[in-house]
C-alpha cells in the first residue's frame, strides 16, 4: 500500500528513519483510552488485544511500519494487514466517564530490540496527537507455579495518578522488579513526561500460548472499565482451543520462533 505524506486516508501522519505511522481511515479521537498488546511470555497481549477488538466491534484505522519489522502480511479473516495496526472505536469508558473512544494498537510479532525505542516514540507521538487520556499495555511474567490457581495480575503505573488509579481499584502493584521491551521502554518515556500509562502484567507460562492468563487480564480490564462490557468467558471456556489454534499458526509462519523471551528480547519480571 502506498501512502500519501498530508491529511487523508492513506497518509503519512508520524515519519522518522526507523518508524512511520499511516492513517487509513479518519476518525476524531478525543481522550481515548489506548491498549497497547504486543506478544511476550504466553502471548498474553496478543490475545488480549485480538478479543478486546472482536468484542467492541473495532475496526482498522491505521498502522505502523518499519523496516525492522517482520516482512509478512498477517491475514486475517481473508483479508492482508500489516504486522502492526491501530484499530478503534466509539466507546465511552472510564473511570469517570473519561475516555470517548477506545484504541488497540496490537502485532503478533515481537519488534527486534533496536526499534523498540523508535516505535515506543511513535506511539507517543501519534497518542499525543490525538489527545489520549490514558494508556494501558499488556503483558505477561514468567510464571513459577504449577498453573493450578488464577493467574496473578501485577501492575506498575507511570506517573502518582496512575498508581492512585490501581490503589483505588486495589490492584496489586509491582514494588521491585523489571519491564523489558515495549512496555519497559513506554512506562520510563511516560514516567519522564508525566503521562498516565498502566501495565498490567499477566502471570503466564513462557512455553504456550496463556488464553486464561489473558481471559483474567479481561477481568481486570472490565474491572478498571465499568461503562464497557468485556466479557472473559469465551475465552475461559475456549481456552484449550484457543491457544492450540495459536500454537498452530506460530509453527506454520515461524517455525523456530519462541513465545518468551530470548537473549534479543527483554525480560519480564
Amino acid at each position: 500500500m502506498s501512502a500519501k505524506r498530508g491529511p487523508g486516508p492513506g497518509s503519512v501522519i508520524y515519519e522518522t528513519e526507523d518508524v512511520s505511522v499511516i492513517s487509513e481511515t479518519p476518525m476524531e479521537i478525543t481522550d481515548a483510552l489506548v491498549l497497547v498488546g504486543f506478544p511476550t511470555i504466553g502471548l498474553v497481549g496478543s490475545i488480549v488485544a485480538s478479543h478486546v477488538i472482536r468484542q467492541l466491534g473495532l475496526r482498522r484505522i491505521g498502522y505502523f511500519s518499519s523496516r525492522y519489522f517482520a516482512p509478512t502480511s498477517v491475514v486475517i479473516g481473508g483479508v492482508p494487514n500489516p504486522p502492526v495496526r491501530i484499530y478503534a472505536g466509539d466507546h465511552l469508558c472510564g473511570p469517570g466517564k473519561r475516555c470517548q473512544q477506545v484504541v488497540v494498537i496490537t502485532s503478533e510479532f515481537t519488534p527486534p530490540p533496536e526499534v523498540v525505542e523508535p516505535l515506543v516514540d511513535a506511539i507517543l507521538a501519534w497518542s499525543a496527537r490525538n489527545n489520549v487520556s490514558m494508556m494501558v499495555t499488556l503483558e505477561g511474567f514468567n510464571s513459577s507455579s504449577d498453573g493450578a490457581g488464577a493467574p496473578e495480575i501485577i501492575t506498575v503505573g507511570s506517573t502518582v495518578e496512575a498508581r492512585h488509579m490501581l490503589k483505588e481499584f486495589d490492584l496489586q502493584q509491582m514494588s521491585d522488579g523489571m519491564v523489558g521491551g515495549v512496555s519497559g521502554v513506554l512506562l520510563h518515556k511516560a514516567s519522564v513526561d508525566r503521562i498516565n500509562v498502566v501495565s498490567l502484567l499477566a502471570e503466564a507460562p513462557a512455553n504456550y500460548p496463556a488464553a486464561r492468563s489473558a481471559a483474567r487480564t479481561i477481568e481486570v480490564l472490565d474491572k478498571m472499565l465499568p461503562l464497557i462490557k468485556l466479557d472473559p468467558s469465551p475465552l475461559y471456556a475456549r481456552a484449550a482451543e484457543i491457544e492450540n489454534a495459536i500454537r498452530e499458526s506460530l509453527s506454520k509462519t515461524t517455525p523456530r520462533a519462541e513465545l518468551g523471551p530470548t537473549d534479543r528480547t527483554p525480560a519480564y519480571l
